[in-house]
């Protein structure tokens, strides 16, 4: 029984990956499992009420999931094959590619915008593992390069796939990355094209200068990240006298620093 549950919870995450609430999917899977029902089956199935019902089986028709039967003794509702599925996949995939086809037009329109704006300084809070996968996104966002003051062991915070994924969008953009640390067996293990020739590292001695936060320079950004003991959270300083700043305190460590190849 517990195999059965995690199977099927299993199938409502992936089903909620295609847009289907949990409601939803737990509709279409009771009627796979049982067969045609009409409403007032459907309800004693799932404890759910019958007002609700309607629509939600109206959304999974539009999907394809399911199918109506209207007789004259009344309507039933009928899961389609788990074939149905690659129909939403499908469109899923085609959505996508519209989103990234519109996406240099929107970024463009959106920058035409931002000129526009006036020019203040700002602080982004960010919290949790989803914080700091967007700050190290972000970091895509640079011109032409970015300095990071670096302390060990972020990597098992963003794990290895989405890490490739960053310096595969840098590698692309041709940003040159200045890591600075502590850590004097401090090396790139990367599987990127290219991404080796843009990426430079120097060691320096922690009694010369100790980094006990990870720290990004890139365009005005200062962003400061915290992820020890589990207590993570991470912010944005968007400042162009405080990012000048720290470029030059960087850069001024970093001619006292031994390269690491």
């Amino acid at each position: 029984m517990d195999v059965e549950k995690s199977v099927e919870q299993k199938v409502v995450s992936y089903l909620g990956r295609l847009g289907l609430d949990s409601e939803q999917a737990q509709a279409y899977i009771f009627l796979l499992r049982g067969g045609p029902a009409t409403v007032l089956g459907i309800s004693r199935g799932l404890g759910t009420g019958r007002t609700k019902l309607y629509p939600l089986l109206e959304e999974l028709a539009a999907k394809q999931l399911i199918t109506i039967h209207e007789r004259h003794y009344g309507t039933s509702y009928e899961a389609q094959p788990p074939e149905v599925l690659e129909f939403l996949v499908s469109e899923r995939e085609r959505h996508i590619e519209n989103l990234r086809s519109n996406l240099p037009a929107i970024t463009h329109a959106l920058d035409q915008l931002k000129q526009h704006a006036p020019t203040t300084s700002k602080i982004v809070e960010y919290r949790g593992v989803d914080g700091l996968k967007q700050m190290n996104w972000n970091l895509t966002k640079a011109e032409s390069e970015y300095r990071v003051f670096e302390l060990a062991s972020l990597g098992k915070h963003l794990g290895k796939h989405f890490a490739e994924k960053v310096r595969a969008r840098q590698a692309e953009k041709n940003i040159v990355s200045y890591d600075l640390t502590n850590d004097p067996g401090w090396r790139l293990e990367t599987n990127i094209v290219g991404y080796a020739t843009l990426s430079n590292a120097r060691f320096i001695n922690p009694t010369t200068f100790t980094i006990e936060f990870e720290t990004y320079i890139y365009n005005n950004v200062v962003a400061l990240l915290s992820y020890e003991n589990d207590d993570i959270f991470g912010v944005e300083i968007h400042n162009e006298k405080l990012a000048r700043q720290q470029r030059q305190l960087f850069d001024l460590l970093w001619s006292q620093a031994k390269e690491i190849r």
